[in-house]
C-alpha cells in the first residue's frame, strides 16, 4: 500500500488547520486590542473636563456611540476595574442598567455555574454594590458561602466596606464558622466605616479560643470605649494562651491601670510569647514604675521574651537608668549584656563617652559607670560605639584604652 498521498494528504490539513487557527488567533488579538482601543477613548472622553461637569445622563449621551462598538463584557469588567474613576463607573452602570436591565446583573452576582463565569459573576457583584441595590447584601452573603475563593475573597472585600449594618453580623458570622480564613475576615472588621465594637463584645466569652482571640484582638481599635479595658482584663487567666497574648497585646493598645496590673500578672506566664507580649505591653502603657519587672526578663531563657524587655525598657524612656545601673552587676549574663544595651539605644551611652572623650579632666564617676556599661556590653558594643563616633573615634578610642576597655569581652 502506498502511504505517500495519506501522508501528503494529512501533512496538508495539519498545515491548513494550523493556518485556520493562527489567522483566529490573530483575529482574536485584534479585536481585543480594537475593544482597548474604543475602552481607553471612552474613559478619556469622560475624564475631559467639560465632560466631567455635566450630568451623567449627559456623560452618558456623549459616549453611547462608543460603548456600542464594545461587548457588554467589556462594559463590565470597565465598570468593576477598582481603578475606574468613581464618576466614570456611574456612566457605565447607568448604561448597563438602561440597556440590559438590573435583573441581569441580580442573576450573574447571585451564582455561577462554570469556573469561566466567576469573573462575571464577581464583576456584577461589584457593579451592585457600586449602585447600593437594595439585594446587594444578601448576594453578598452567599458569596461569602461559595466554594470559589475568588467569589467569597470579593464578598468579604465588599462587607468589609459596606456601611448597612448587616454586613458586620455576616462577617462575624463567617468568622465563628470558619468559612473563609479567619484572619482574612478579621481584616475587614478591622477596615469597616462601622467600627462595630459592641457586636466583638460576644466574641470574648464564645467557646472556641480562635474565636476568643480574634474578638480580644480587634478590640484593640477601640480605646474610647470605658468597658473595653476591663473585658480584655478578664481574658489574662483565658486557658488558651493565645487568647492571653491576644488580650494583652490589645490591653496594652487600650489600657491604663487595669491593662498595666494585667501585663505584670502575665511576666510570669508559663508561655514565652505571652511574657513577651506583656512586657511590651507595658513599655507601650510607658510604666516605667514596672522596669524591675522588666528588668528580670532580661535574663529569660527565651530569646524573642529578652528582646521583647530590651524594647519595652527602652520605650519606658531614660528614666529608668538606676534599674539598669543595677543589673549591670547582675551574676546573669544576659542581664548585664542586656542592660548595656539599653543604655546604648537610649543614647545615655553615646552622651557620657563623648563627653567625657571631649574632657580634659574626665570625672572618675562616669568613668567607671562607663567602665561596667562597656564590660557589660562586651567587645561588640565597644565597637560599635567607636564605629558610631565618626570624628571623634580617636578620642573615644583613648578613653576606652585609658579604662583598660580596648579588647573588652563580656565580663
Amino acid at each position: 500500500m502506498n502511504l505517500e498521498p495519506i501522508i501528503l494528504t494529512g501533512g496538508v490539513v495539519a498545515v491548513l488547520l494550523w493556518a485556520g487557527l493562527a489567522a483566529y488567533v490573530l483575529h482574536i488579538d485584534r479585536r481585543r486590542t480594537a475593544a482597548r482601543s474604543v475602552v481607553a477613548a471612552i474613559l478619556d472622553t469622560l475624564s475631559a473636563a467639560d465632560v466631567r461637569s455635566v450630568s451623567t445622563a449627559e456623560r452618558l449621551t456623549r459616549v453611547v456611540p462608543l460603548l456600542d462598538r464594545i461587548s457588554r463584557d467589556m462594559i463590565l469588567h470597565t465598570a468593576a476595574d477598582g481603578s475606574t474613576p468613581r464618576d466614570t463607573v456611574d456612566v457605565l452602570t447607568t448604561h448597563l442598567v438602561e440597556r440590559w436591565g438590573i435583573y441581569t446583573l441580580v442573576r450573574e452576582a447571585s451564582f455561577h455555574r462554570k469556573s469561566r463565569d466567576i469573573w462575571r459573576r464577581t464583576a456584577s457583584m461589584k457593579v451592585l454594590f457600586h449602585l447600593n441595590h437594595p439585594q446587594v447584601v444578601d448576594i453578598l452573603s452567599r458569596a461569602v458561602e461559595s466554594s470559589s475563593a475568588e467569589v467569597a475573597s470579593v464578598g468579604l472585600t465588599l462587607l468589609g466596606t459596606s456601611s448597612d449594618e448587616r454586613a458586620t453580623g455576616i462577617l462575624i458570622d463567617a468568622l465563628k464558622q470558619r468559612k473563609q480564613s479567619p484572619s482574612r475576615i478579621a481584616v475587614h472588621l478591622e477596615h469597616s466605616p462601622l467600627r462595630p465594637a459592641g457586636a466583638y463584645r460576644p466574641l470574648l466569652r464564645d467557646a472556641d479560643p480562635l474565636v476568643r482571640f480574634w474578638g480580644a484582638t480587634l478590640l484593640a481599635e477601640y480605646p474610647e470605649f470605658d468597658w473595653v479595658e476591663s473585658e480584655l482584663a478578664l481574658l489574662v487567666t483565658d486557658v488558651d494562651a493565645r487568647v492571653r497574648k491576644a488580650a494583652i497585646q490589645s490591653l496594652g493598645r487600650v489600657g491604663d491601670e487595669v491593662a498595666a496590673s494585667a501585663a505584670m500578672q502575665l511576666l510570669r506566664d508559663p508561655a514565652a510569647f505571652v511574657r513577651a507580649h506583656a512586657a511590651r505591653a507595658l513599655g507601650e502603657l510607658e510604666r516605667s514604675d514596672t522596669a524591675p519587672a522588666v528588668a528580670e526578663l532580661l535574663g529569660d531563657h527565651d530569646w524573642w521574651v529578652r528582646t521583647a524587655a530590651k524594647h519595652a525598657l527602652e520605650a519606658m524612656g531614660s528614666e529608668i537608668w538606676p534599674v539598669l545601673m543595677r543589673c549591670l552587676d547582675h551574676p546573669d549574663e544576659f542581664v548585664r549584656n542586656g542592660a548595656a544595651e539599653v543604655f546604648q539605644n537610649l543614647g545615655i551611652l553615646d552622651s557620657l563617652i563623648v563627653m567625657e572623650a571631649a574632657s580634659d579632666d574626665p570625672s572618675h564617676t562616669k568613668i567607671d559607670l562607663l567602665r561596667r556599661i562597656a564590660a557589660a556590653g562586651g567587645l561588640r558594643l565597644t565597637d560599635s560605639l567607636i564605629e558610631r563616633s565618626g570624628t571623634a573615634a580617636p578620642r573615644i578610642r583613648n578613653l576606652l584604652t585609658s579604662m583598660g576597655l580596648e579588647q573588652v569581652g563580656a565580663a
